[in-house]
C-alpha cells in the first residue's frame, strides 16, 4: 500500500508540474485564435477567400502534397511537367564522403592576407 501512496503522490505533482504550462498554452492558443477569427470576420469576402487560399497552400506544404490539389480557384497557373516516367532510367545520386582538406607543407611561412 506504500507504492501505491508514492504513486498517487507522484501523479499529484506530475500533474501539478505539468497543468500549468498546458492550461496557459492552451488559454494563449485560443485567445490568438479567437483574435484571428474576429480580424477574419471583419475582411472582405475576397479578402478572407485569399487568406483561406494562402492557408490552405501552407497546410498542403506542410503535409508534403502537391501544391494545386482539389482547389475550385487557381491562384497561379503553374506548368504541369511532361510525365516521363519509364522513358528514362532513374539516375541514382552518388554522394562522395566529405574529407578534411589537406594542409599544405609550410603553410606557416606564407604571409596571411597579402
Amino acid at each position: 500500500m506504500k507504492i501505491r501512496h508514492i504513486l498517487l503522490a507522484l501523479g499529484a505533482l506530475l500533474a501539478i508540474a505539468f497543468m500549468q504550462p498546458l492550461v496557459t498554452f492552451l488559454g494563449g492558443l485560443t485567445l490568438l485564435l479567437g483574435a484571428g477569427a474576429l480580424i477574419v470576420r471583419d475582411l472582405s469576402p475576397s479578402g478572407q477567400e485569399a487568406l483561406e487560399r494562402r492557408v490552405l497552400g501552407w497546410l498542403r506544404r506542410a503535409r508534403g502534397g502537391p501544391p494545386n490539389i482539389g482547389t475550385a480557384v487557381e491562384s497561379r497557373a503553374q506548368p504541369s511537367l511532361p510525365d516521363i516516367t519509364g522513358q528514362l532510367p532513374p539516375v541514382r545520386v552518388r554522394r562522395a564522403r566529405k574529407t578534411a582538406p589537406l594542409s599544405r607543407v609550410g603553410s606557416e611561412e606564407e604571409p596571411a592576407g597579402d
